[in-house]
């Protein structure tokens, strides 16, 4: 499971909620989405492990693999990486390259980080919109896994939810650090 940062004051989620008048516990927005989402990825991580062992077991000891395997473990990692994606966006844990770290001083950076958040935007809002629009597709030709049948749209359906959900992250963020300057935070 994620580490929770619900105890943080600057909880971005739960700042803004406060800023705007919304009467929430401290981090309660945030709490709640680490604690849903962290268990999914925590369950399914589990089930991929277990699944994965089981059926190497099978596979070598007795000549039988789980059928279906392959298929269910493809499944689980796209519910994994898109239930964790949230989280990682939300503590700003993504894997960056910064070529221009202490080069542009404070406004510089301050720039380059709202840049980065809007083009982050921007392409989530379209890939949200793909997900929903190939969900839709997969839904009306009916199409399922080649093994156990399984239907295909409901799986892109939850991976547009979850990139959603990271696209409403990502707004906040941003309005966050829109009003660090109002606030010469950043600046």
């Amino acid at each position: 499971m994620m580490p929770s940062n619900s105890s943080n004051p600057s909880d971005p989620l739960n700042t803004m909620a406060t800023r705007h008048g919304v009467a929430l516990d401290k981090g309660c927005a945030t709490r709640w989405l680490r604690r849903v989402l962290g268990a999914i990825v925590a369950l399914v991580l589990c089930l991929i492990m277990g699944l994965t062992f089981c059926d190497v077991f099978m596979r070598y000891w007795f000549a039988a693999p789980i059928r279906g395997a392959s298929e269910i473990v493809r499944f689980a990692m796209a519910i994994l990486i898109f239930s964790a994606f949230p989280l990682v966006t939300l503590d700003q844990q993504h894997i960056t390259v910064n070529l221009l770290q202490g080069r542009l001083g404070r406004v510089g950076s301050w720039l380059q980080q709202l840049f980065v958040l809007l083009v982050s935007v921007i392409a989530l809002g379209i890939m949200t919109w793909q997900l929903a629009s190939d969900g839709a597709d997969l839904a009306r030709n009916r199409l399922t896994t080649t093994v156990l049948e399984w239907p295909l749209a409901p799986l892109s359906y939850y991976m547009s939810a979850l990139a959603g959900v990271t696209l409403l992250v990502l707004v906040v963020l941003t309005l966050v650090h829109l009003t660090a300057l109002l606030r010469r935070e950043a600046v």
